[in-house]
């Protein structure tokens, strides 16, 4: 029978579009929190929460303002593309991943 296989199969696709921050609640949010338990764990949203930094974003149709960011929680020797209160930086690279054209600049953070 196919209905109990198509039962996890939509379950982990909404999971998975959760994830990718594709639902309206996340596409329409102007600085939506961080998602309970991503305390560390990186994640895509269409805005980065204070207190947060982010490494890398894309182009999308699913965000009002047509980047997905790849959100992740600031610590030292993290490589980010913005340096957060609390932080400041070592070292820089030149980088096409912190814009969605031309290039960029990656912090590598450390505590202050």
């Amino acid at each position: 029978m196919v209905r109990p296989k198509l039962r996890p199969l939509l379950l982990g696709l909404g999971t998975a579009a959760v994830m990718l921050g594709t639902t309206p609640a996340a596409a329409t949010a102007a600085e939506a929190p961080a998602p309970k338990g991503a305390s560390d764990a990186a994640y895509y949203s269409c805005t980065v929460p204070r207190g947060y930094t982010y490494n890398h974003v894309s182009r999308t149709t699913t965000c009002s303002t047509g980047v997905l960011y790849h959100v992740v929680k600031p610590k030292t020797g993290l490589w980010a593309c913005t340096v957060p209160a609390g932080f400041t930086w070592t070292q820089t690279s030149t980088t096409i991943v912190c814009t969605t054209s031309g290039f960029g600049t990656l912090y590598l953070l450390r505590a202050k």
